[in-house]
């Protein structure tokens, strides 16, 4: 009898102890890329997961054509639904002394519990963009709109979407 209730009681401790475990995270890491005539982008990262959203826009490379003495720069990442810009990440510099600014380099970062974009982004479904505009010493001012490369490396066989 005493080994019965003694068998009871390790059975009754390990199914509550099971009951106390929370389920695995569902974590999703992605990357993402582009490049055109003026500028690469690289090293971007998404990651996904019931806890903290990440976005982090990677590094800005300009290349020769890019344009020379920019004073005002905007950056924003976007993804397209329904015809709708929703923006992920945006930002701007612009120098108000008449120098130059520099647009090479960090795109910046964004993290947190409770972005709105959580759980209504799926970077491979939805197609992800990156928008850059600047202007020069002279006024001119140059939009460039380009699509990136989303790849998601979380998974055994890692899917991309362009």
């Amino acid at each position: 009898m005493k080994t019965k209730v003694a068998a009871l009681f390790v059975l009754l401790v390990l199914v509550l102890a099971g009951c106390g475990k929370a389920e695995p995270e569902q974590l999703r890491v992605y990357s993402f890329s582009g490049e055109n005539e003026q500028f690469s982008i690289s090293n971007g990262v998404i990651v996904l997961s019931s806890e903290e959203t990440v976005f982090y826009g990677g590094i800005l490379t300009p290349k020769e054509l890019f344009p020379a003495e920019v004073t005002s720069c905007s950056a924003t990442f976007y993804w397209g639904s329904g015809g709708e810009e929703q923006v992920l990440l945006s930002h701007s510099v612009v120098d108000q002394t008449g120098a130059c600014v520099n647009v090479a380099g960090d795109l910046g970062k964004i993290s947190g519990p409770d972005a709105v974009w959580k759980t209504e982004f799926d970077p491979l479904a939805e197609p992800l963009y990156f928008k850059l505009v600047a202007t020069d010493k002279s006024g001119e001012e140059f939009v460039y709109q380009l699509p990136l490369s989303v790849t998601e490396i979380t998974s055994q066989g890692a899917s991309s979407a362009a």
